[in-house]
């Protein structure tokens, strides 16, 4: 399992399956692309990273090391990752009636797609929650991934980074001209002013009486 779960870090931490997403964009493009998350979650891989142009890519491994990379658009990332959040956040009470029991976020120009759902286990008077992601392929196809609910609030928060990162790297440059700060002009400190010498005392000429001569 360990052997197994080093070849699919390898071949998803090296940008092999989100390179391939990535062909088709300018180098540019790709150079800009940020790495968010590197996930092992129940039996699978998930890698999470952000680009332009609003980009989320998302590339994830399942157990029998089959692969698919999604790109989504950052608007439907925050969508989905609010549905799935209330999902999680109802544990094992029921559903309202207005919540989704099964998010799910498409690709906008294939049937690539990850949807989420709820697994409820009643054993020896106790229930137990797993959340199984299904990722699914051009065919189809695809497989899940079965997490605990921690792993699962771990993969909507590297979602809800990478969306935050894509409008980041999307955001037009800032052009706006802003002056430097004119510097107060410093004067030099005034020499003090000299005091006065001191005026000597007045002497008054003595008045002591000689005595006569004899």
């Amino acid at each position: 399992m360990g052997h197994r779960l080093a070849g699919w870090c390898w071949l998803l931490g090296t940008g092999a399956a989100i390179g391939s997403a990535l062909a088709v964009a300018p180098a540019r493009a790709a150079a800009q692309v940020q790495p968010i998350a590197n996930l092992v979650v129940g039996d699978g891989v998930m890698v999470v990273k952000a680009g332009p142009e609003k980009h989320v890519y998302v590339g994830a491994a399942g157990a029998d090391t089959h692969t698919v990379t999604l790109t989504f658009d950052a608007g439907a990332v925050d969508d989905f990752v609010g549905d799935a959040q209330a999902l999680v956040a109802r544990g094992t009470r029921p559903l309202p009636t207005h919540a989704s029991d099964r998010p799910e976020i498409e690709e906008s120009a294939s049937p690539r797609a990850i949807s989420v759902t709820r697994h409820v286990d009643r054993a020896h008077g106790t229930q137990t929650v797993s959340y199984h992601v299904f990722v699914s392929d051009d065919k189809l196809g695809g497989f899940t991934i079965v997490t605990t609910p921690a792993e699962m609030r771990s993969i909507l928060l590297a979602l809800h980074k990478a969306a935050r990162a894509a409008y980041a790297a999307s955001a037009p440059p800032d052009t706006t001209h802003h002056p430097k700060p004119k510097r107060r002009p410093t004067h030099p400190a005034a020499a003090p002013t000299p005091s006065p010498a001191p005026t000597p005392p007045a002497t008054t000429p003595s008045t002591t009486t000689q005595p006569a001569p004899h």
